[in-house]
């Protein structure tokens, strides 16, 4: 059976009316959209203001250093959301309070992630400072993607143990 995770539990015959009010499932998609787009912000502003910091950062030998803080940005956000992510793939999905509390939480995070890099080449050399928005651009392309993953099919396995799709 495949089914949209759109942030709601399983359908349940006899709950589905009472976890609609409870998982509000256009609001979650306005949320979730508006998060992604923080997340989308957050990456664009970081990379461009590190390719502002050293021309060519994105060509040769930065290059290398640029993809492993950005990755290092994006598992640290995978790594600190893996309870949403894995509500997410599990397709059961949290309410919708839990839901705008994580988002809340997250792109007060990013935020405040971004500033710390944006100013921390007042403090520090010019090159960390450049790695410092990259790891920023990794979380904040991580958690565009999570929003991403709201459209995925949830797709349950029969009980021969094959999935169904």
């Amino acid at each position: 059976m495949s089914t949209r995770n759109w942030g709601l539990p399983n359908k349940d015959e006899q709950r589905a009316i009472r976890d609609a009010k409870t998982y509000k499932p256009g609001l979650t998609l306005l949320v979730t959209a508006v998060f992604g787009v923080i997340g989308a912000a957050v990456a664009a502003v970081s990379f461009a203001e590190a390719r502002d910091d050293i021309s060519g950062l994105f060509h040769g030998g930065t290059l290398a250093a640029v993809i492993v803080s950005a990755g290092f940005g994006c598992w640290g956000y995978v790594w600190l959301a893996r309870p949403r992510f894995a509500a997410q793939l599990s397709g059961r999905g949290d309410a919708f309070s839990k839901l705008v509390r994580f988002y809340a939480r997250a792109a007060l995070g990013l935020g405040i992630l971004l500033l710390l890099a944006s100013i921390s080449g007042i403090f520090a050399p010019v090159m960390f400072s450049v790695l410092f928005l990259c790891v920023a651009g990794g979380a904040g392309a991580a958690a565009a993607f999570q929003t991403v993953l709201a459209f995925v099919p949830h797709y349950e396995e029969d009980a021969s143990g094959a999935g169904e799709g």
